[in-house]
């Protein structure tokens, strides 16, 4: 049975309900499901949750059939090493936790940083990028050069990321995206995607994430020219983005890591990384930001 690489967009509602997984297993925890190297006896598909509106990272087109991005590639790898199929589920920074214990998807690889509060709940592969956060903003607007000029404007970010809550802890208190700061200056919205069409009509001043995801919006066809990056990472912190699993699958989690290793070592990695995100591989593909998986 030989690896088939089409690309295939999951509607939600064809997922298994948590209802039905829980079946027999008791309704606080679904049942177990198979390990990722069985997928391939079984002839089923890898399910992989993906951004489906970041250009560079994870983009779709409306009807589904064709997705692309960093984030696409590296699933297209790992479901090759598995000899599977991988179909895509779109997911929102907000959802991705519980689409995983929910199991509606294997794997969430979506821009989705490792994270002390994430790992109590769910366990990572990788890190497979290591990105700073930016600040993207209209081209036209010379009244932000760096971050601290946030501070007084409307900046757009996405429920459930990290980027809206690092620079609430910036400016506001207590440190949450409820402070008071937070309430007249963040605008959240389920993703990235969402924020272009605010900050172009000048709902929002600025979008702040990782500097990946921004560039993969600098330079799509839709906004080039019309935003500009500011390229000036503000703090020493940088978002490592990994593979969400579901916890205790360690073999599954290894065969992940050594895949990602594979493709470091080899220059699939590099490759996928210049591919996607041109405009910010020279800072992604710089050594202090060559990713190291673990080795299990």
């Amino acid at each position: 049975m030989p690896y088939r690489p089409a690309v295939r967009l999951a509607a939600v509602a064809a997922l298994p309900s948590l209802a039905a997984a829980a079946c027999c297993h008791g309704a606080s925890e679904p049942a177990p499901g198979p390990s990722l190297e069985r997928l391939y006896a079984m002839d089923r598909a890898l399910r992989v949750g993906i951004k489906a509106d970041q250009p560079g990272i994870g983009l779709c087109n409306a009807a589904g059939s064709k997705c692309t991005g960093l984030d696409v590639d590296i699933a297209i790898e790992i479901a090759k090493a598995l000899r599977v199929e991988p179909v895509f589920q779109p997911v929102v920074s907000g959802n991705r936790e519980r689409l995983l214990q929910n199991r509606a998807v294997d794997l969430v690889i979506a821009s989705y940083s490792i994270s002390e509060a994430r790992l109590k709940v769910i366990d990572f592969a990788g890190p497979y990028l290591i990105s700073a956060q930016d600040t993207l903003v209209r081209s036209g607007d010379k009244s932000i050069t760096e971050v601290d000029d946030l501070k007084d404007k409307i900046t757009c970010g996405a429920k459930g990321s990290s980027s809206p809550l690092r620079l609430a802890i910036r400016f506001g208190d207590p440190r949450d995206t409820g402070s008071a700061w937070a309430r007249r200056h963040l605008r959240l919205v389920d993703g990235f995607g969402d924020c272009l069409p605010l900050l172009l009509d000048g709902t929002v001043d600025a979008v702040s994430t990782d500097e990946s995801i921004l560039a993969g919006f600098a330079a799509d066809s839709r906004y080039k020219g019309k935003v500009r990056l500011l390229h000036k990472p503000f703090s020493s912190h940088r978002e490592k983005y990994g593979i969400g699993m579901r916890k205790g699958d360690p073999v599954d989690r290894a065969l992940i890591n050594r895949t990602l290793n594979e493709m470091i070592r080899d220059g699939r990695w590099a490759r996928i990384v210049t591919k996607n995100l041109r405009p910010a591989a020279p800072h992604l593909l710089a050594p202090e930001n060559r990713p190291t998986p673990p080795v299990e």
